[in-house]
């Protein structure tokens, strides 16, 4: 399952759904501990997924244990098990993310196991945000560097500039930006030269040899995508949200799968 619309309650209350914005993962309730002050706390969000089917229960138990007896851990209708975690001292995230990781693999004897990692961040609102960031994490490393790892939100590159946010958030940016250039798979030869033309930084020989084009064909692909998204290709700012508006596309086809 992808990144849907809505959340479970937690085990105990009534299992009745309540909406929330489209994007996030499909999870059970979370939120900090309400009698706790959490305006100087700082939150590590760990999230864990398996490569087997039906080990979420197992997974959870395992996570559950694992992490201090405070910590919240949340699980989501795809299979992710997400820990949230006040780090009392300074923490290295990622020394933490995968010694977590390799225990909790050990536990249910799963060598493949993965881990994304977020955090620390202060107050409870920086709970929810390690919390998205580190199942985006999650999900992006396991597509880009397969299973078995640990990637933390700050390792993503360039695709940190477009996540940590709800995938509609990011949809709807993309979609303003790109106009009925994105909106239609027919220009989908576009995009690709569109994408070329700003990872090779506007050089329209490097582009034809990338996509085994003729010099005039890109100029011409390039003069369509102008009209289309009514950008001025010559403008830095223009270019830099088109970069952004197709890294939030490929990173929600990336989420998705």
């Amino acid at each position: 399952m992808g990144w849907a619309e809505r959340r479970w309650e937690a085990k105990g209350t009534s299992g009745t759904r309540q909406a929330k914005p489209e994007g996030l993962p499909e999870r059970e309730v979370f939120s900090v501990s309400k009698g706790a002050s959490t305006s100087d706390a700082r939150y590590l969000a760990i999230a864990f997924a398996s490569r087997h089917s039906g080990a979420a229960a197992k997974l959870r138990a395992a996570v559950a244990a694992a992490v201090p007896a405070d910590a919240r851990v949340v699980r989501t209708a795809s299979g992710f098990v997400t820990a949230v975690i006040a780090a009392a001292t300074p923490v290295d995230a990622r020394s933490e993310g995968e010694r977590l990781r390799a225990g909790v693999a050990a536990d249910v004897s799963d060598s493949e196991l993965s881990a994304g990692v977020a955090g620390p961040k202060p107050g409870s609102s920086g709970a929810h945000f390690a919390l998205v960031q580190a199942e985006q994490a999650l999900a992006l490393g396991r597509t880009t560097d397969g299973d078995g790892r640990t990637t933390h939100f700050d390792d993503l590159g360039p695709y940190c500039f477009v996540l940590g946010q709800p995938a509609s958030e990011i949809r709807a940016f993309s979609d303003r930006v790109l106009g009925p250039l994105g909106a239609d798979a027919r220009n989908d030869d576009l995009v690709q030269t569109l994408d070329a033309y700003l990872r090779l930084q506007g050089s329209v020989n490097g582009v034809a040899r990338e996509l085994y084009l003729h010099r005039n064909t890109v100029r011409h692909r390039l003069r369509r995508i102008a009209k289309l998204t009514g950008a001025d290709l010559t403008n830095a700012d223009s270019l830099l949200a088109l970069r952004l508006a197709i890294l939030g596309r490929q990173a929600l086809v990336r989420l998705a799968s």
